[in-house]
C-alpha cells in the first residue's frame, strides 16, 4: 500500500507542468482515496504522507535548484508532505460517518462527496499557513489544458480543484465496485466522472474588451546563466532590459504602445535612490515614449517596534516611470515568499544550516493598494492589477485588484535563480488559470521566461522563447465586470473549510464521548444519598 501512495502521488505530479497531464490529477487522487478506504488513523498518516512525498518531491525540485543545495528542497517537501498525512488522519476519522455495507449507494455518495471537501481544506491551509503558505500544488493549476477549466470563473481555485478532487473520489468508488463485481455501481460511477469533468465546457467564458483595448510591451531583457553573479555585477540586469526596450523602439514595433512592463527586479539598484539606474531607465523610456513599469527593490530601516526582524529590510516594488517625470505610482509585494525572501526565526534555523544569511535582509510585505493606473496615448486613464511573482497563486491577492478597478492582470516575475526546472511552466499554468477565475487577460513579463500574454479564456496568444532577449507587443482587452468567483470572494473556501471541521469533529465525536466514564458507574455514592429504587418524600 505504501508503493501505490507514493505512486499515486507520483501520478498527480504527472498532472502539472511541464508534462501538464491533466486527467492524471483525479487518477492521483483517486490512487489515495483507493489506498486510504477503512484505514485506522495511524495508517491514513503514514499513507497520505507517502502519498505527498511521491507528489511534493518531483513538483517542488526548483527549490533545489534556486537555493543551490538540497536541504531547502527537502525541507520544504516533508513540510508541505504533513499535511497530506493530516488529511490521511482527517480522513480516517471522518469515514467513520460513511454507512455500513448495508447501505448499497448511500456508502459511497457520501465517500465520493466528503473526501474532496477535506482535500480541498487541506489545500486551503497549506496555502495560507504558516506564513502565508505555498500554493503550489494546488489541483487547479493543474487544469489550464482541461475541459474543466471554465468552471473557476464560477467558484475560483477552491471550486476547480473540490470538482477535480471530486472526480478523483467518485473514481475510486467506481475501481472499488468494479473489484468487488458491482457493475450497476461501476456503470453509474464511470458516467458521474465523465460528465463532471465534460460538463464546465458548458460555461460561458466572456472575452471580448468592455472598456476599449490598451497595447502593451513585454520586455524580457535576459539574465546570464549565472543569475547570483549576474545581478552582483553592477546594472547588467537593468542595461539588458534598456537594451531590448530601445531595440524595440528602434524597431516600429512600440508604434501605438501604451505601456512597456518590466518584469520583477529588472533595475538591480533602485532608480529612485540610484542616479546611474535612473538615467539608463529614464533612456529606454524616452526611447519609447510612454510609460515603463520598472521592478525594484527598495530598502529601508526596519519598523519601528518590529520583532524577529534584525538589520535593513526590503520591499519588492514595481514603479511606473514616465518620460520626463521620473517614479511615480509603486506597488509593494503583499505576499513575500518564506525562506525565499524573508527567513521566519531566523535564529533558530540558522543553528540548523547557515544557508539562512544567503537572504541577508528580509523582505517585507507591502500594505498599499493592488493596482497601478496608466494614462495611454490617448489620456485614457487604466488601472492594471498587479501581482509579483507568486503572487499569481493567490486567488486574493489578484481578486482584490480585480475588485479595486484593475481591467487587465500583470504579472511581472524573476525566474532567473530557477534556471531550467519546471517552476516558470508552472507559474505560466498559474497565470492561465487566473486569467479565468478573474475574467481578465494577464501579461506574464519574466527576466529570462516564460514571458507571455494570455486571453481571458486562459490561451496563451504570445510567448517569448526562454533565455532571449525578446520583447511581445499586444493589444489586450479591458474588461470592467466582476466573474461570479470574484463576487464570491474568499466564501467558497470558508464554507469549505467549516465543512471540513464539521466532518472531523462529528467523526471524532464517538471516540471522544465513549472516553467520558458513564455517570452512573464513575460516581460514586455519598452516604446519605437516595439509592435507586428507594421511595423518595413526597410533598403534603
Amino acid at each position: 500500500m505504501l508503493l501505490t501512495a507514493v505512486g499515486s502521488g507520483l501520478l498527480l505530479d504527472a498532472a502539472f507542468a511541464p508534462l501538464s497531464w491533466w486527467w492524471a490529477a483525479p487518477l492521483g487522487v483517486a490512487g489515495l482515496v483507493t489506498v486510504l478506504y477503512g484505514r485506522r488513523v495511524r495508517a491514513g498518516v503514514v499513507l497520505g504522507l507517502a502519498h505527498g512525498l511521491g507528489f511534493f518531491t518531483p513538483l517542488l525540485h526548483f527549490t533545489a535548484v534556486s537555493m543551490g543545495n538540497v536541504v531547502g528542497w527537502l525541507a520544504v517537501t516533508v513540510v508541505e508532505s504533513l499535511y497530506l498525512a493530516a488529511l490521511g488522519g482527517a480522513w480516517a476519522v471522518a469515514q467513520r460517518l460513511v454507512p455500513g455495507p448495508g447501505a448499497r449507494w448511500r456508502g459511497p455518495a457520501v465517500r465520493a462527496v466528503c473526501f474532496p471537501v477535506l482535500w480541498v481544506a487541506v489545500e486551503e491551509v497549506r496555502s495560507s499557513w504558516p506564513w502565508g503558505g505555498l500554493p503550489f500544488g494546488r489541483l487547479a493549476f493543474a487544469m489550464a489544458d482541461a475541459p474543466v477549466l471554465p468552471l473557476a470563473s464560477l467558484a475560483g481555485s477552491t471550486g476547480l480543484g473540490l470538482l477535480v478532487a471530486l472526480t478523483g473520489a467518485v473514481l475510486a468508488e467506481g475501481i472499488r465496485a468494479l473489484r468487488d463485481g458491482r457493475r450497476a455501481t461501476t456503470l453509474v460511477c464511470a458516467t458521474a466522472a465523465c460528465a463532471l469533468t465534460a460538463s464546465p465546457a458548458l460555461v460561458g467564458l466572456p472575452e471580448r474588451a468592455e472598456d476599449g483595448t490598451v497595447r502593451v510591451a513585454a520586455v524580457q531583457g535576459n539574465v546570464a546563466g549565472d543569475a547570483e553573479d549576474a545581478y552582483s555585477r553592477a546594472l547588467e540586469v537593468t542595461r539588458n532590459h534598456v537594451l531590448a526596450t530601445v531595440e524595440l523602439a528602434a524597431s516600429g514595433s512600440a508604434t501605438g504602445v501604451d505601456l512597456v512592463i518590466w518584469p520583477e527586479n529588472a533595475a538591480d539598484r533602485d532608480p529612485r535612490q540610484d542616479r546611474v539606474t535612473a538615467v539608463l531607465v529614464e533612456r529606454a523610456a524616452q526611447a519609447v515614449g510612454v510609460p515603463v513599469l520598472v521592478g525594484a527593490i527598495a530598502f529601508a530601516d526596519r519598523p519601528e517596534g518590529m520583532s524577529g526582524v534584525t538589520g535593513r529590510v526590503r520591499y519588492n516594488d514595481m514603479v511606473v516611470w514616465t518620460p520626463g517625470s521620473g517614479a511615480g505610482q509603486v506597488y509593494t509585494k503583499h505576499r513575500p515568499v518564506a525562506f525565499g525572501e524573508f527567513v521566519p526565526l531566523r535564529r533558530l534555523i540558522r543553528a540548523v544550516s547557515g544557508q539562512v544569511d544567503r537572504i541577508g535582509s528580509d523582505l517585507l510585505p507591502g500594505s498599499g493598494g493592488h493596482t497601478l493606473t496608466v494614462r495611454t496615448r490617448d489620456g485614457r486613464d487604466v488601472p492594471l492589477a498587479v501581482g509579483i511573482c507568486f503572487e499569481v497563486a493567490y486567488d486574493d491577492v489578484l481578486r482584490a485588484g480585480v475588485r479595486q478597478g484593475g481591467e487587465v492582470i500583470v504579472v511581472p516575475t524573476n525566474n532567473a535563480s530557477f534556471g531550467g526546472s519546471s517552476e516558470a511552466a508552472q507559474q505560466l499554468a498559474q497565470g492561465r488559470v487566473q486569467a479565468v477565475t478573474h475574467g481578465r487577460a494577464v501579461v506574464q513579463v519574466s527576466t529570462v521566461g516564460v514571458t507571455a500574454v494570455i486571453s481571458p479564456r486562459g490561451v496563451v496568444t504570445q510567448e517569448a522563447r526562454p533565455y532571449t532577449r525578446a520583447y511581445l507587443v499586444a493589444d489586450v482587452p479591458l474588461r470592467r465586470g466582476l466573474s461570479v468567483a470574484d463576487r464570491l470572494g474568499p466564501w467558497p473556501a470558508r464554507v469549505v473549510l467549516a465543512a471540513a471541521t464539521v466532518l472531523v469533529l462529528a467523526g471524532a465525536a464517538p471516540v471522544l464521548t465513549s472516553a467520558i466514564p458513564a455517570r452512573a458507574g464513575a460516581v460514586p455514592v455519598r452516604a446519605g444519598a437516595v439509592s435507586a429504587g428507594a421511595s423518595r418524600p413526597t410533598r403534603a
